[in-house]
């Protein structure tokens, strides 16, 4: 008959041990590398016209995800458009569907492959990771920072429209369309915008891009990566709350703290204990008088 009085011992374990959090368990897991930006080539649209073309390998790339509705993102877009450095290769993505420019390619990977939150938010190199307009100031330190070492492509051309090339390791190659767009809402352009994307693997060797239309004014980004999630690293000290154009920072939002899954299932399992501890002190006093003795004392 004790085995019934362990029916709220039990039911408590049941109920706190899914909240408590696993992650170290995965990690020790995980046998899949994480995602990784391995090489980098672009080219203008005018390559898949013309007969000698030549293709570029830049020292960093910076993916921009921002939206016409973000008003921080105002900021940051100046100060990336401004960017005067030779070696950094932009790419702008709208990847909120609240965007007449939106793009689902964009979308996905803000969603599943950078797991970003916020906008406006800035990747470097596939590596570093600055969130709102005070971390933007830190773009040019964390370029200067940042030391890719990128190879994978080898061979690479364009001819009669098609890009070929040759990859070292087989992995997923993207091919990002970039084009100048006009911003949905105020009268200026977006440089860098991201229109199109191809995925494919890296052993297919080539893909013919005159059948997709482009405009002479467009780029192309071709990308080697290895597939997965990413592990960011924040590169910058600086809070991600807005900073007002005439430098004072502003209130952080509660909506720009990153919530922290331990806590909240710390919170969850503090809240099933305090529901349980009625059951907990009925299973004491069973405990230290059981039936079995009541019985006998009154007797």
């Amino acid at each position: 008959m004790r085995w019934r009085f362990s029916v709220p011992f039990l039911l408590a374990t049941l109920m706190i041990f899914p909240v408590i959090p696993t992650q170290g368990l995965q990690d020790e897991n995980l046998v899949d590398e994480p995602g990784s930006l391995l090489d980098v080539r672009v080219f203008s649209a005018d390559c898949l016209t013309d007969v000698v073309c030549e293709l570029h390998q830049p020292e960093h790339l910076l993916e921009y995800f921002s939206a016409d509705w973000c008003e921080p993102c105002e900021q940051v877009s100046q100060q990336v458009n401004a960017l005067n450095r030779t070696d950094t290769f932009v790419i702008q993505h709208h990847s909120s569907n609240q965007d007449l420019t939106f793009l689902s390619e964009s979308k996905l990977r803000f969603d599943q492959e950078f797991r970003l939150l916020f906008y406006p938010s800035l990747v470097v190199d596939g590596e570093h990771l600055l969130t709102g307009t005070r971390q933007a100031m830190d773009l040019n330190t964390t370029l200067n920072d940042s030391t890719p070492n990128s190879s994978g492509l080898e061979s690479m051309s364009v001819r009669n429209g098609t890009v070929s090339w040759n990859a070292t390791e087989e992995h997923v190659l993207r091919i990002w369309y970039i084009e100048p767009t006009p911003h949905s809402i105020e009268n200026r352009i977006h440089p860098h915008l991201a229109r199109a994307s191809w995925e494919l693997n890296s052993s297919t060797s080539s893909l013919n891009l005159t059948q997709f239309e482009t405009a002479g004014n467009g780029s192309f980004a071709v990308m080697l990566e290895r597939p997965g999630i990413r592990t960011l690293t924040v590169s910058s000290e600086a809070p991600t709350g807005r900073v007002e154009v005439d430098g004072q920072e502003s209130a952080k939002s509660s909506e720009d703290q990153r919530w922290n899954p331990a806590w909240l299932a710390a919170g969850t399992a503090g809240g099933l204990l305090v529901l349980l501890l009625p059951a907990l002190f009925m299973h004491r006093r069973l405990m230290n008088n059981p039936p079995e003795k009541q019985f006998l004392e009154n007797e």
